[in-house]
């Protein structure tokens, strides 16, 4: 027997300051014309930094993420004004089964855009899709990251009578089984990525085997591949990295640029008006520039035509700005984002859970809302976002408590014997003072005002912190390898998926997000019960525990949602703003007068 079901997603209820597409402080000037002097149909975006990477099965940087979404397509995305889920490169949505019999959970089934082909000509294909889920399986290629979004996915059968149609089949329930199926993998082509066929040597359902993968780890095909996929040639070069979207990687300078080109006969032109295919700047250039006060002043310009979380002190000016209001859009868009300092739990300093607790009470998050942010942010108590239905509303922030710091410090048996202000205490024989490092990405002026207040108020309770800055490139893959004391990063949520596998599970430490080593067997077990689990109120339940946990634990010290400033260029009148990340569609973006208010 089996029964049909559809999985289905509420659209989520968001506690904004306003609708999310309203221009906001700006808003006296909204109806004001353009009256810049740029014509050109190029979209110039910019970015803080470097990408990590361009390979959508290993990058891991939000910035890179954007790139990407331009240039590879999933078989699902996201209405970003409807915040549901829409077919991109699939006809259509799924149809999900419950099978009650067999090895198998759910049968999901796809079938992929009759329109959809490769740069070559060649049909995209369910051997495609195949290939793509096999890649990331692959225990040798990096994206360990990624795996646990789809370690459900267990096998695939294609139709034999129409390879656009397949099935993929599921070793457990997944409450999220539609979107993680479709949303989360992108879909490359198998002969730009693999043109030996070595993955072919594979199965999916072998991959999806800890045991077969155990046997096979040594296989030389298995190595050769991912020795490939995993080098700079398919993470930069033009002709390397390729996919079905609308745009063509054209350039990567480092520090400087990368640059995308619109595909003058890209398959998805025959679907114009349909959700997604938008395709209208006739390039888009990402301009690297990692000082804040240099890509405000280019912007100012017009040398930049939209900027993402623009500085808190300069939207604040430029908001009262008539002559920039009369170029530029501002909108101050709610986030699915919060910013924290991650803390490495298995350093023999902080493993004591009363020392993280300690440094909680050393930032001031208020004061840091006010003085760095300038009232574009909120404080936050979880890493799951407030306007979610299975936010645990009983937690609440860590207090900035110097005395509680102390007390907390004192309890774990550290004291300044040598009365030199730091703290200090006996560790495996060894005197050890209380001395610790914290991180930033380079040019992220932000984050080092929040190392600076921890690093102020930390001294005042005997603990020493050093500040480090990073490239961000760097940065990433010292976070990824635990080589760190403290860190400070952001994370941004998908408003249809909320799965913590991939930062709170220990399966996701080796590679994945969970950059602090939080975890151990019962956590793990929420973590996997909460992802099966069918029924709302009980999942709810899970998610609410595992939020508790975690805030008892303190991997991370939560600090603030901040606002995403967001500024467009008025020469491209419909411009709007959008909760979900990262808050505009740049692709959809036309040359034009204003054209109203912004709905």
């Amino acid at each position: 027997m089996k029964n049909t079901y559809f999985l289905l997603f509420s659209i989520l209820l968001f506690s904004c300051s306003g609708d999310p597409s309203i221009v906001s402080d700006s808003s006296d000037f909204a109806t004001q014309a353009y009256t810049g002097t740029k014509t050109s149909n190029e979209l110039i975006v910019h970015e803080l930094s470097d990408p990590d990477k361009l390979n959508p099965l290993t990058s891991q940087g939000a910035g890179s993420s954007y790139i990407e979404h331009s240039l590879f397509m999933y078989l699902l995305d996201v209405d970003k004004e409807k915040l549901e889920v829409t077919p991109w490169l699939a006809k259509e949505r799924p149809t999900i089964t419950l099978l009650t019999e067999g090895p198998y959970k759910l049968r999901i089934d796809y079938e992929i855009r009759p329109e959809a082909i490769w740069d070559n000509g060649s049909p995209v294909t369910a051997h495609d899709v195949d290939f793509s889920f096999k890649a990331t399986k692959n225990p040798l290629v990096d994206a360990e990251h990624q795996r646990p979004y789809i370690d459900f996915v267990a096998h695939i059968e294609i139709d034999p009578n129409n390879p656009k149609k397949f099935s993929f089949y599921t070793s457990e329930m997944h409450y999220a089984a539609e979107f993680s199926s479709g949303g989360v993998n992108y879909i490359i082509p198998e002969y730009i990525y693999d043109p030996q066929g070595l993955m072919r040597n594979f199965t999916l359902k072998q991959l999806s085997d800890d045991d077969a993968v155990a046997k096979i780890r040594g296989d030389l095909n298995l190595i050769k591949f991912a020795e490939a996929f995993n080098s700079e040639k398919y993470q930069r070069e033009k002709g390397f990295v390729v996919g079905c979207g609308p745009y063509n990687f054209e350039e990567w300078t480092t520090g400087q640029r990368v640059v995308l080109k619109k595909k003058e006969n890209w398959w998805g032109n025959a679907l114009a008006g349909t959700k997604g295919f938008e395709n209208f700047p006739s390039k888009i250039v990402y301009e690297i520039i990692n000082d804040r006060v240099t890509a405000t002043t280019a912007m100012k310009d017009e040398q930049i035509d939209l900027m993402r979380s623009v500085d808190p002190y300069d939207f604040k000016g430029l908001s009262q700005d008539k002559a920039f209001n009369s170029k530029y859009f501002m909108f101050n868009v709610d986030y699915l984002s919060y910013t924290y300092i991650g803390l490495n739990m298995r350093h023999p300093i902080l493993q004591d859970k009363n020392v993280r607790k300690a440094l909680a009470h050393c930032i001031n998050v208020e004061q840091i809302i006010d003085i760095v942010m300038y009232g574009y942010a909120r404080p936050i108590a979880s890493f799951v976002h407030p306007s979610k239905e299975h936010y645990n509303n009983d937690l609440a922030p860590y207090d900035f408590n110097l005395e509680k710091a102390k007390a907390l410090l004192t309890e774990a048996g550290w004291s300044d014997t040598d009365k030199d202000g730091v703290l200090d205490k006996t560790i495996n024989g060894k005197k050890t003072p209380l001395t610790l490092t914290i991180k930033f990405n380079a040019g992220n002026d932000k984050r080092e005002k929040v190392c600076l207040f921890l690093k102020e108020n930390a001294k005042k309770v005997g603990i020493d912190i050093e500040i480090m800055v990073k490239e961000w490139s760097v940065y990433l893959d010292e976070c990824t390898n635990h080589d760190f004391d403290m860190y400070v990063l952001g994370w941004v949520q998908e408003a249809i998926l909320d799965d913590p596998k991939q930062l709170f599970h220990t399966d996701a430490y080796n590679g994945g997000s969970n950059y602090p080593g939080f975890g151990n067997a019962y956590s793990d077990v929420l973590i996997d019960n909460l992802r099966k689990e069918m029924d709302d109120e009980k999942r709810n339940a899970y998610f609410r525990e595992l939020q508790a946990i975690v805030h008892d634990e303190v991997p991370y010290i939560l600090l603030f949602i901040p606002d995403n400033l967001v500024c467009v260029n008025k020469r491209f009148g419909n411009a709007k703003a959008y909760l979900a990340r990262p808050g505009y569609e740049e692709r959809e973006l036309i040359l034009g007068p204003y054209k109203g208010a912004q709905d």
